[in-house]
């Protein structure tokens, strides 16, 4: 009997065949709901009580202050250029900020508004904070006070 050798292309064609883009597109869109689900639970309660979140990733903390600090003024790369500074980092990915930017917005900590002479232009959406994100920004640098100072006494 003569072995069937068979090239790796043909054997991932036969045997697992590639899924559609509505397929991925729909995985997609379930993984994203997932994660948002276990990281923003409860988003839309929170956000007509008081800020649960105390605690805030430092790289998040900082797009949200470079946000509040640019007042309204600020599109993705002049956020960017204040994250940078902010965290003392030379380079900053400009990607993981408007990341970071969406999933605030999402969640409803900060809101973007198109250019109105580019409306599809997403480098050019001006971010703001809003209200709820002025709150868990203030409850983030005060659990971040009583962090530093319960950690001075380790010291």
């Amino acid at each position: 009997m003569k072995p069937n050798h068979m090239d790796i292309d043909e054997i991932l064609k036969r045997y697992l065949p590639r899924a559609t883009q509505e397929d991925v597109d729909a995985a997609s869109e379930r993984v994203l709901k997932r994660i948002r689900a276990l990281r923003y639970a409860d988003a839309s309660e929170e956000s007509q009580v008081e800020p649960k979140a105390q605690w805030l990733p430092k790289f998040e903390m900082a797009v949200l202050v470079a946000v509040d600090e640019l007042q309204g003024s600020g599109t993705p790369v002049p956020i960017t250029l204040k994250v940078a500074e902010l965290l003392e980092e030379r380079i900053v990915s400009g990607g993981a900020v408007f990341l970071i930017l969406l999933l605030l917005e999402s969640s409803g900590l900060v809101t973007s508004s198109p250019d109105p002479e580019e409306p599809d232009a997403a480098d050019k959406r001006l971010f703001k904070i809003t209200g709820s994100g002025r709150e868990t920004l203030a409850a983030a640098r005060a659990a971040e006070g009583r962090r530093a100072g319960l950690l001075t006494d380790f010291a």
